[in-house]
C-alpha cells in the first residue's frame, strides 16, 4: 500500500536532463553539455548528431568546391610536389616510372574529388563508430560500466560539436577570401588557425609540426566534452578519472602523426 501512495522514483524522476529534446540536445551541447549527457545517459541519441555532422560535412565540401575556382588536377600536382620540396626532391629528379605512377595519381586523386562530399560522409561516420568503440574499450579496461550505444551517443554530439564548429568557421574564411593552391596545402585541413603549428615556421622539422598540429583549441575542448560525456553514461566514474581516455587517443595521435612525418619526409 505503501508503494502505491509513495511509488519508488525512476532515474528520470526530478532530472530535468531527461526530458530534453533531439534540438535542445543539439544546441545545449555547445552551452551545458553536462545536461546533454546526462539527458543520454537516460536515452541514447545517435542518429540526430550524426546526421547533423553528415549534412555539414556534406554542405561544406559542396560550397568549397563551387566558391573556390581551383583546377583539382593542379591541386593534386602542386600537392605531390609540395611533398616531394619536403623530401629535398624536385619532378625532375623522378625516373620516368615515378612520373607515370604520380601522373596516374594525379588523374585518380582529381577524379576523387567529384565524390567528395560522398566520402566525407562516410568517413565521418566510420571514424565516428571506430573512435566510439576505441572509447568504449577504454572503459572496460576502467571497469566502466556501460554499452556500446551510449559511448556512440557521446562521441557523436562532441564530434558534432568540435568538428562542426570548426567546419562552420572554415566556411566563413573561405566565404571571405577564398584560398588559393597555395594556401590549401599550407592550411593543413583547416583554414582557422587554431593550434600551434599554424604559428610556427614552415622550415622547423616536419614531425615537429606534425605534433604541434595535434595541440589544438578544439582537440582540447574534444578531450574535455569526452571526459564529462563518458563520465556521465559510465556508472559511478568521473570526469577525472575517465578522461585518460580521450588523452590517450589524442597521444596515439601524435604519435601517428610524427612516425608518419618522418617516414614521408625521409630523404
Amino acid at each position: 500500500m505503501s508503494d502505491v501512495l509513495n511509488p519508488p522514483e525512476t532515474p528520470y524522476a526530478g532530472d530535468p536532463s531527461a526530458t530534453m529534446t533531439v534540438w535542445q540536445q543539439l544546441m545545449g551541447v555547445f552551452f551545458s553539455p553536462g545536461a546533454v549527457f546526462a539527458s543520454l545517459r537516460h536515452k541514447p541519441e545517435v542518429l540526430a548528431p550524426m546526421l547533423a555532422m553528415a549534412a555539414i560535412t556534406a554542405g561544406f565540401s559542396l560550397f568549397f568546391s563551387l566558391w573556390v575556382k581551383v583546377n583539382p588536377q593542379e591541386l593534386a600536382r602542386r600537392g605531390i610536389e609540395y611533398q616531394l620540396e619536403r623530401q629535398g626532391k624536385r619532378w625532375s629528379d623522378l625516373s620516368d616510372a615515378e612520373q607515370r605512377q604520380f601522373e596516374q595519381g594525379i588523374e585518380l586523386t582529381a577524379g576523387f574529388q567529384r565524390f567528395a562530399p560522398v566520402v566525407g560522409v562516410v568517413f565521418t561516420v566510420l571514424f565516428t563508430v571506430a573512435l566510439a568503440g576505441a572509447c568504449y574499450l577504454g572503459l572496460l579496461l576502467l571497469n566502466g560500466q556501460t554499452d556500446f550505444t551510449h559511448v556512440l551517443s557521446v562521441t557523436a554530439y562532441a564530434l558534432y560539436a568540435t568538428e562542426g564548429t570548426k567546419y562552420v568557421l572554415n566556411t566563413l574564411v573561405v566565404l571571405l577570401r577564398p584560398p588559393d593552391i597555395e594556401q590549401i596545402l599550407r592550411a593543413r585541413g583547416s583554414f582557422v588557425v587554431s593550434n600551434l603549428a599554424a604559428l610556427l615556421p614552415e622550415s622547423w622539422p616536419a614531425w615537429l609540426l606534425a605534433a604541434a598540429g595535434w595541440v589544438d583549441v578544439f582537440s582540447i575542448w574534444f578531450i574535455a566534452l569526452m571526459g564529462i560525456g563518458l563520465a556521465a553514461v559510465a556508472y559511478k566514474k568521473t570526469p577525472q578519472q575517465v578522461i585518460i581516455i580521450p588523452i590517450s587517443l589524442w597521444l596515439l595521435g601524435v604519435l601517428g602523426s610524427v612516425i608518419f612525418a618522418l617516414v614521408t619526409t625521409a630523404k
